[in-house]
């Protein structure tokens, strides 16, 4: 089985055209102060070589990171997996990724998953929990959808666009 070669860089793919760091980035981007015809030979060589644009180098110059923490008490009930593939599908549709904690409905663990998220990895926290801990630390924002054996799963599903929605424009 032949293993997929790490992943080139901006840098190497500078080597390789002879353009500069800048030309290729700009060039990547679609930048109008580079030539139509440079941005096709960059792109070509940049599309044989594979490249990726590293999403931790996006994050930092865009300082938005496209991944929100998503805390659960637990991940393998039908209920909570109902919320995960619905929170997933919604994120998904707007081009974010979801890191997942399970909390295992312990207010401790909750506390210490928002302060690993707090870190710049994410661009805020969704937590179903039975109890409202915080709005927000430092910057970064926190949606809660608090939960019973009451709500029903069209209503946490509901829950999980609104939540999420809320949480955009938060962003914003």
């Amino acid at each position: 089985m032949k293993h997929q070669e790490t992943a080139i860089t901006l840098k190497e793919l500078s080597r390789i055209s002879g353009y500069a760091v800048s030309t290729v980035s700009k060039a990547l981007n679609n930048k109008l102060d580079i030539s139509l015809e440079t941005r096709k030979i960059i792109k070509t060589i940049a599309k044989a070589h594979n490249y990726i644009p590293n999403n931790y180098a996006v994050a930092l110059r865009k300082k938005r990171t496209k991944a929100i923490s998503v805390i659960v008490p637990q991940a393998n009930t039908h209920y909570f997996s109902y919320f995960l593939y619905n929170i997933q599908k919604v994120a998904h549709s707007v081009g974010y990724r979801i890191i997942l904690f399970q909390s295992f409905e312990d207010d401790s663990k909750e506390r210490e998953f928002i302060n690993a998220s707090n870190d710049g990895s994410v661009d805020g926290v969704i937590i179903l929990s039975r109890n409202i801990l915080c709005k927000k630390i430092n910057n970064l924002p926190i949606e809660y959808i608090q939960i019973n054996e009451d709500i029903s799963i069209e209503r946490l599903k509901k829950d999980c666009i609104n939540t999420f929605s809320k949480l955009l424009r938060r962003l914003d």
